[in-house]
């Protein structure tokens, strides 16, 4: 027997709709009227699945059975969601992060105001942040799914048709009208597709969506760098927009669902206040843990390359040890995923605190060569395992309609993390002549980062999930 309920029943109005039409087989599910162990009467009246506590409305949550039941159809179907979830990720941050390959070339030949040109992106993540919300409230109300096979497209298209302006304005129009917020959407759609498609697993799943991010930039830069040295941005952009469209017919292959409890669940609910979520302590620690998260994030990525040039390091060796860190990010999502699942969120968090720590400190002091690798090698994994622990302590903080909303207000106090970081290098830089500055804030961020998420205690809901059902699924505190 398969679950296909899309709304709860009018006899259940005062049990509201958190949930989604669920495509996992019901714990309750065929057992033959089995009450107990006990056979039911003859002639007794066919009974109700349970309705789920944590859900109200009987659409149950991936829990450890559905999860089991991946692990024994083998290694695709098990992470099939994660990997959808990452295709989705590395398309669109490689397109967009990769917005420098292009600038460079489409200034000279339009003629363009650096400036100017420079202040469009400004303007994109702007746009981008002040999307987050509406975001969260509309995946929250159609679906993930359904957005990211909307919204990729469309993305897609929009990623193409850049190469055609020749004016300033043009390229506004399409980064600010249209792909900041298709890029909301899909960044806010996958990490509610990761969050809520795993139980027991969901640190492992966030790992690798993450490290497909980041193996999926170090390969769209180097492709679209090619191309644009080739053949002109224009050309740059058509590539960029085809690989966007074979990225939504990568995420339709990982969707086609092969096994129960393999696809990827919709969400559809009713709209709803945000006073509620607005009123937990929790979301708002968890504002600010994704604030710091984000500071440590960016500080690396951002301020390394910098440093080491001012401090005499060639910008080619630069430029190696950046491609360093990504590819340690990667497997500091990975290994910090298996650790999570394995421990707790907060200790993750606490370790790759600590290893960001131990990089930021040993790369003051500018040492030989082999340490500084060993510097930038902790500096990445460190970040990957903060960001990882983080994606992950949201889905185990908050379910249902609430968790594509917070989702949506996080992207926002993220991006204000990330906006401040990337100021304040050049800033400190500028007032100081140094970044000294940048890494004592940087360091500070990261100690920030530990308090917050242990006060925000993502174990808690692991404890009381136990309690309350003796399954590992997670009794949301930030809200359902």
């Amino acid at each position: 027997m398969v679950r296909r309920d899309r709304r709860c029943r009018k006899g259940d109005a005062d049990q509201r709709c958190r949930g989604a039409r669920n495509l996992l087989p019901h714990p309750a599910a065929d057992r033959g009227g089995v009450r107990g162990g006990r056979p039911d009467p003859p002639g007794a009246p066919a009974r109700r699945a349970p309705v789920s506590p944590f859900t109200r409305c009987g659409h149950p949550p991936v829990t450890a059975a559905d999860e089991a039941h991946r692990r024994h159809r083998g290694f695709l179907s098990r992470w099939r969601v994660a990997f959808a979830s990452g295709i989705v990720l590395a398309t669109v941050f490689g397109v967009v992060e990769g917005f420098s390959i292009f600038y460079s070339s489409f200034v000279i030949d339009l003629g363009l105001d650096r400036a100017q040109a420079s202040g469009m992106f400004a303007g994109y993540l702007l746009a981008s942040t002040v999307a987050g919300p509406f975001a969260g409230r509309v995946v929250g109300r159609y679906g993930a799914r359904r957005i990211v096979l909307i919204f990729l497209p469309l993305f897609a298209a929009a990623v193409a048709a850049a190469s055609l302006p020749t004016e300033l304005w043009q390229f506004y129009l399409l980064y600010m009208v249209v792909l900041a917020p298709a890029t909301t959407m899909l960044v806010v759609a996958s990490q509610v597709i990761i969050t809520s498609g795993y139980a027991e697993d969901r640190g492992r799943a966030t790992g690798i969506a993450y490290a497909c991010l980041g193996v999926g930039n170090f390969l769209l830069f180097s492709l679209l760098a090619l191309v644009v040295q080739e053949y002109g941005w224009r050309a740059g952009y058509l590539v960029a927009g085809c690989l966007a469209a074979l990225g939504t017919v990568g995420f339709l292959l990982m969707d086609r669902p092969v096994a129960a409890g393999t696809g990827i669940e919709e969400t559809q609910t009713p709209k709803e206040s945000a006073t509620n979520l607005f009123r937990s302590p929790v979301f708002w620690l968890v504002c600010l843990a994704a604030l710091t998260a984000s500071v440590t994030d960016f500080f690396t990525f951002q301020t390394i390359v910098p440093f080491l040039t001012t401090e005499g390091h060639g910008v080619a060796i630069s430029g190696f040890l950046l491609g360093m860190t990504g590819l340690s990010y990667s497997g500091g999502q990975l290994l910090g995923g298996v650790l999570s699942d394995r421990t707790t969120r907060e200790l993750t968090a606490a370790v790759g605190a600590i290893a960001f720590l131990a990089g930021i400190s040993l790369l003051w002091v500018l040492p030989p060569t082999p340490l500084l690798v060993l510097a930038i090698l902790l500096l990445g994994s460190g970040v990957g395992m903060i960001i990882g622990a983080r994606i992950a302590a949201v889905g185990d903080l908050f379910s249902g309609a609430r968790l594509a909303r917070a989702i949506g207000f996080f992207q926002v106090a993220s991006a204000i993390g990330s906006a401040f970081a990337t100021w304040f290098g050049g800033f400190s830089y500028s007032t100081t002549g140094s970044y000294g500055l940048s890494f004592v804030v940087a360091g500070g961020c990261a100690l920030l980062w530990i308090v917050v998420i242990w006060l925000a205690a993502p174990r808690r809901a692991a404890a009381t999930r136990t309690a309350a059902t003796g399954t590992p699924e997670a009794v949301p505190i930030g809200g359902t």
